[in-house]
């Protein structure tokens, strides 16, 4: 896959909105545990006793204006939760929304009372207050009667409850919001791709947010990947069919002329010419030529396409590797071309011999082609753990600018067709695959000692 800058993660994200939602939901708990703490506690006394006893000068006050005593009650209920009411020394109410008479128990403690203590009884599970009202000379003129709200822990714990679903529930949604909706758009994507729209792209950001892009990403890459090997092999199964086409056609002519030659020969024979039988000859010879350049582009398909395949199932390397020694395989193959052989005795390579041998008589055939009279130099040796072979002629060279495309399948640097200048453009091709079956590489370069020709340097694991 090709190199973006990446953002973040999706576990971090994952993890991320998970730690978030659990604070929050901490936080609801923590709240909902203060208020009912709160709520079923007893603050609520100390509290109502010291506002009473602040504020016991107006309270008395206005005790004639059962009004004015009815509004302190309710601002006191609402910022204490409570239900409160007074009470004359004689039981009566005189505001509030307590019983109409005191309570039987608050008589018993009467006394009490008259001193300005308040009095904390406990009706059942429920506890409440009574606070006496003082004139400034102690004199106890009413009570205020606090009893507190109605327990609201169900309440309490029912919105605790909602509001922490609602934290997980938000939390959930939107991580699930955004993994869905991406990993749909990124299934859609790959359908499209497989339903055969290789030049579909899925839709990535410059910047990788996290895995899920990343995958993206290498969807994009697989799909060019097959693009390109889709219309490599259109482009191969179109060149094989011209390559085919070019010596079949010329078998057939040749196939009609030697018919017509052969019915030339007999009459000539009874003649005692023997023309006729030399053209029958000549005509036999070139179809075992056009058949041999058809048998050569099988086989060099045949090999290129065994390659691909174990390159798909075993990737580099995958070659039946056996100790090739060096030395006799190159002076072996160069006797066939008329090359000089510079190597060192005992250097050898991991490697199958046929596909070497093949990759050396290619790469000595084309430089053959290139300078049919001069000379061609086979080179061998050792660079730290690689062995590095070159060949070299004295030909008109390859531009630097044509220096890779050389290696595409039915690339040639000229348009020649014939069997001796063009060739049919697979052996750079099959020469580079079978270096990188090997885990090595095949690059053309200029020759080393910077004279005329060119230079096709093949780099082998040791």
């Amino acid at each position: 896959m090709s190199a973006r800058p990446r953002r973040s993660s999706l576990f971090r994200r994952i993890y991320g909105t998970f730690v978030i939602t659990f604070l929050v939901a901490a936080a609801v708990v923590g709240t909902g545990g203060w208020v009912l703490a709160r709520t079923l506690g007893a603050e609520w006394m100390s509290e109502a006793i010291e506002r009473l006893d602040a504020d016991n000068d107006a309270w008395v006050a206005e005790l004639d204006d059962p009004e004015a005593t009815a509004r302190r009650l309710d601002q006191l209920d609402r910022e204490l939760g409570t239900h409160s009411a007074v009470y004359s020394l004689d039981g009566e109410r005189i505001a509030g929304d307590g019983p109409p008479h005191m309570p039987p128990r608050m008589h018993e403690r009467e006394r009490r009372l008259r001193r300005g203590n308040p009095i904390i009884h406990r009706r059942g599970d429920r506890p409440f207050v009574v606070v006496p009202l003082s004139r400034g000379d102690d004199e106890v003129v009413a009570v205020v009667h606090v009893v507190p709200g109605p327990p609201r822990p169900l309440r309490i714990a029912l919105v605790v409850l909602a509001l922490l679903i609602a934290a997980f529930g938000l939390g959930a949604w939107q991580l699930s919001r955004n993994l869905t909706s991406r990993i749909g758009a990124l299934d859609r994507s790959v359908g499209r791709i497989a339903d055969g729209e290789l030049a579909h792209r899925v839709a990535v950001p410059t910047v990788l947010g996290d895995e899920i892009d990343e995958l993206g990403g290498a969807v994009n890459d697989m799909a060019a990947r097959l693009e390109q090997l889709v219309a490599g092999q259109r482009t191969l199964l179109a060149n094989v069919s011209h390559e085919l086409r070019t010596p079949i056609a010329r078998a057939k002519v040749l196939l009609e002329i030697l018919q017509e030659r052969v019915e030339m020969a007999r009459a000539a024979a009874s003649a005692g010419q023997v023309g006729p039988l030399e053209r029958v000859r000549t005509g036999l010879v070139e179809m075992g030529q056009d058949i041999l350049e058809v048998e050569a582009l099988i086989g060099d398909l045949l090999t290129s396409g065994r390659l691909e395949l174990r390159g798909d199932l075993g990737g580099k390397g995958s070659v039946d590797a056996t100790p090739v020694d060096l030395p006799s395989l190159l002076a072996r193959t160069a006797s066939r071309f008329g090359a000089t052989v510079d190597v060192a005795a005992g250097l050898s390579v991991v490697g199958e011999v046929f596909l070497l041998e093949r990759l050396l008589s290619n790469l000595l055939a084309n430089a053959r082609r290139a300078c049919p009279d001069g000379a061609v130099l086979l080179s061998a040796a050792r660079d730290g753990d690689r062995v590095v072979l070159r060949v070299q002629d004295e030909g008109p060279g390859i531009p630097p600018e044509a220096r890779e495309t050389v290696f595409e399948p039915f690339r040639r640097l000229d348009d020649a067709r014939s069997r001796d200048k063009g060739g049919v453009g697979l052996g750079l091709y099959l020469c580079r695959q079978i270096c990188r079956a090997h885990g090595g590489t095949l690059v053309a370069r200029s020759r080393p000692d910077g004279g005329r020709g060119a230079c096709l340097e093949a780099s082998l694991p040791a």
